[in-house]
């Protein structure tokens, strides 16, 4: 789970760079985009360790993480979140976010 955290952050620092904002509105930011998303991956991990998961929370905190790792610039990992949103069958995909989550 850190380690999408600090891809994330490593990639949004260098894009908010590239977009002008001083070292300390990024710090700012990258502040806010860390915890937002390690609640979030939090959040995740608790509806993944329920008895019987709640299939439509799960997809709405995969939804939740895609728009926040777009807001940091990390596409490849948005678009994993995306992927495993849009399986025929969500609870098929639980195996592999767990995995994707221990990284």
């Amino acid at each position: 789970m850190y380690r999408l955290v600090e891809e994330s952050l490593r990639i949004a620092k260098e894009r908010f760079g590239s977009f002008g904002f001083s070292e300390e509105q990024t710090a700012q930011l990258l502040a806010s985009g860390r915890r937002d998303l390690e609640s979030e991956l939090k959040i995740l991990e608790g509806l993944l360790s329920a008895t019987t998961p709640d299939i439509e929370a799960i997809d709405k905190s995969l939804h939740a993480l895609k728009g926040l790792l777009l807001n940091l610039g990390n596409r490849e990992a948005a678009d994993m979140m995306n992927s495993l949103r849009e399986g025929d069958d969500l609870t098929s995909n639980i195996e592999r976010i767990r995995s994707m989550l221990d990284a």
